[in-house]
């Protein structure tokens, strides 16, 4: 199943709830979702994200395909059972390197963390029900980075590859 980009309503949350300096922005075209921006390490900063509620919850999940444009850095995927900021994301890592990208993000590149430390959790993504997606980048580089994802595709046990 295809996720409608256009469909979540997308929010910027950046270092700036800690006191840090990045500064990110989001548009949407009919190629994808485009998040740009510079991060900055200056006052305990180096986040920038962009999460959205979904229209309806990810249940039974099994992993993520992506297809994205990067700018060369390691970026994050992060999945939400609530929205709470403290709760705990669901993350996976990817390497960006150049344009039209295909990645997938099996349940095992998945893991569960709050404000960026591990944790232990009893089941995986299949036995969890997310309602919010998001990206993230975390870095001790400071500088512009740019990410477009073009497609998000949910597997679950009734998707089929073939």
């Amino acid at each position: 199943m295809q996720l409608d980009l256009a469909g979540i309503d997308w929010q910027i949350i950046n270092d700036g709830v800690m006191g840090g300096l990045s500064r990110s922005a989001w548009r949407l075209d009919d190629s994808g979702l485009h998040f740009q921006g510079a991060l900055s390490t200056a006052n305990g900063g180096g986040f920038a994200s962009i999460r959205g509620a979904l229209p309806a919850p990810l249940t039974g999940l099994r992993g993520i395909g992506l297809t994205v444009s990067g700018d060369g850095r390691q970026y994050q995927l992060r999945l939400r059972e609530t929205g709470a900021a403290d709760g705990v994301a669901w993350r996976a890592c990817f390497d960006t390197a150049g344009s039209g990208q295909s990645i997938e993000l099996t349940a095992g590149a998945f893991e569960p963390v709050i404000r960026g430390r591990r944790v232990a959790l009893d089941g995986g993504l299949a036995q969890r029900s997310f309602h919010h997606i998001g990206f993230m980048l975390t870095s001790r580089q400071d500088g512009p980075f740019a990410l477009s994802v073009h497609h998000i595709e949910i597997i679950s046990p009734q998707t089929r590859h073939d």
